[in-house]
């Protein structure tokens, strides 16, 4: 029979419905904080694995060209210095890549030209950089790496395709590119008369007697100052120069004796000088390929060598007319006048026709 209302069956029917109630909390509550603790679990993992650390110069940079090799001479960039009368045009760069300056666009999955020369340049730095280095050598500076702005706006500008005349130095001086990155880089000549602009940061180590100022540098380079001046007056303008014409440096590297002395690469001793020249003639072999000029020009006799060596082995297209002229440091022997021997040099070798932005003038040469 029924229960009265108010009695023990309605009693028991209300405490089923109080019990499901909180059943149904309890594992409500369940659920949410086990959600809770995985999302932050998610949240933590992805932290620590950095997924979504991505910064904006991260997602603009240029193709990685691989990381610099952790050797007792590593220059790794930190802080930037830049001359205070000449504007920086680009971001700093990051410690471990650099940002190439990069202003034109290209098909997606073509490498510009130039990044393929620079690509080269990175790969033989990494290289020479695992030689062990004799005693005497205090400091190793690699400005195509931390001049990176400078070096990489000059090959942008000035580098577009194969040049007909290729001429190679040696290695950086201490007072043009070890500041500027371009070779024979007395900074007049790189800041006035071809416009480049950029940032420069430290080598490590930096020695006190070699300081790196970038284009706010005021010791001349006189190697630059000979060799820049001499074709801005057989020229007049920088892209007149680079029409046909292109400096390219064997040996990206510049060593110094704690004193701050220069130790050229023909002046190191042991083991480390052959290593050195070996590597280099390798490199050099691929770049010639890549740069296919017609013409090349050993500034120095040290880089005549290594193209004679390169030459003997057969690794250079035998069509390719190989020439040497004086160097211009005031350090090499009989050198007075430098600029008067050069330009007769230039011109019984036929090469004042290519100092010339008229493609009519590569046609009268005699080569």
């Amino acid at each position: 029979h029924k229960q009265p209302a108010g009695g023990l069956g309605s009693f028991l029917e209300t405490q089923k419905f109080v019990q499901f109630k909180l059943t149904f909390v309890v594992f409500a509550w369940y659920i949410s904080s086990a959600k809770v603790s995985v999302q932050g679990c998610r949240v933590m993992l992805r932290k620590k694995l950095k997924l979504d650390d991505k910064s904006l110069d991260a997602q603009n940079e240029c193709a990685s060209l691989g990381k610099f090799s952790l050797s007792q001479f590593a220059n790794v960039p930190k802080a930037r210095i830049s001359a205070h009368t000449v504007p920086a045009e680009s971001e700093i760069v990051s410690e471990q890549t650099e940002k190439l300056p990069a202003t034109t666009e290209y098909p997606l999955g073509v490498v510009p030209y130039w990044q393929q020369v620079y690509r080269i340049e990175r790969e033989l730095s990494a290289a020479l950089r695992k030689v062990i280095l004799p005693s005497e050598v205090a400091a190793c500076y690699d400005p195509i790496e931390y001049a990176s702005e400078i070096h990489c706006a000059y090959l942008q500008r000035f580098l577009d395709g194969p040049k007909h005349v290729l001429f190679i130095g040696m290695n950086p001086g201490p007072w043009g590119m070890c500041q500027t990155g371009v070779p024979f880089g007395y900074v007049p000549a790189v800041r006035d008369w071809m416009g480049l602009r950029g940032a420069v940061a430290k080598p490590t180590p930096e020695l006190a007697a070699r300081p790196v100022e970038g284009l706010a540098c005021t010791r001349e380079e006189q190697s630059g100052k000979r060799w820049w001046g001499l074709y801005e007056e057989l020229c007049g303008t920088s892209d007149r120069f680079f029409h046909s014409c292109f400096v390219y440096n064997l040996c990206p590297l510049a060593f110094f004796h704690q004193s701050g002395r220069n130790i050229t690469p023909s002046e190191l001793k042991g083991k480390a000088k052959g290593e050195i020249q070996a590597i280099s003639e390798q490199y050099l072999e691929t770049a010639l390929t890549l740069l296919k000029p017609k013409i090349v020009i050993s500034v120095g006799r040290y880089t005549e060598d290594r193209i004679k060596t390169l030459t003997k082995r057969n690794k250079i297209d035998p069509t390719i007319v190989t020439y040497c002229m004086p160097h211009p440091s005031p350090r090499s022997l009989n050198n007075t006048n430098w600029p008067e021997k050069a330009k007769l040099w230039l011109t019984e070798h036929g090469i004042l026709p290519y100092l010339s932005a008229s493609p009519e003038a590569e046609s009268t040469s005699k080569i």
